[in-house]
């Protein structure tokens, strides 16, 4: 007894083609199985490679921006010094002019006491309301010459100060 009589109503030749068919069937089968393999690989290392752009891209941008940031603090460094500077230059000239205005104002003093000595005969002992007229007027304009340094002092800081701003705001707005 054969175990397979069915294979006796189908001709050899047919059997043949039919295993050809199943053949080339599974060849085709494992062809487009192997290829959808290779076509994730494929996807999976452009997948990679866009990540690797992505993140040196990143890693780029980061350098970038420190770079820049530490160009920024330099130049505000910079202009922080320019700006300590003029500000010790200008509170070395302040103090430079008060010790003269100080000095002015002791001359003056002297002068004006020294000429109403008894002895002065351009000081008559009716005229001692002309000295303390002088020193009046010597006191009003020692206070007029103070004054004006105080506001020329006060116009100097902020010129420096819209300077020191004008710089700033260059170095923080300026790509290099």
């Amino acid at each position: 007894m054969n175990p397979i009589p069915f294979l006796k109503l189908v001709p050899l030749k047919d059997w043949l083609y039919i295993g050809l068919a199943v053949l080339i069937a599974v060849a085709g089968a494992l062809i487009v199985h192997h290829e959808r393999e290779l076509g994730a690989a494929r996807a999976e290392a452009q997948l990679q490679h866009e990540r690797a752009a992505v993140a040196q891209a990143g890693a780029k941008q980061a350098i970038d921006s420190l770079n820049e940031t530490k160009r920024r603090t330099g130049d505000l460094l910079e202009i922080a010094h320019a700006a300590q500077e003029s500000a010790q230059r200008a509170a070395d000239s302040a103090a430079a002019d008060h010790a003269d205005r100080r000095a002015f104002g002791v001359q003056l003093d002297a002068y004006v006491r020294g000429r109403a000595v008894p002895g002065n005969p351009a000081f008559a002992a009716g005229s001692a309301p002309a000295s303390d007229a002088a020193l009046v007027l010597a006191r009003l304009l020692e206070r007029a010459d103070a004054r004006a340094e105080d506001l020329a002092r006060l116009s100097d800081q902020r010129g420096n100060a819209g300077i020191t701003c004008e710089r700033s705001y260059d170095a923080l707005t300026q790509k290099h």
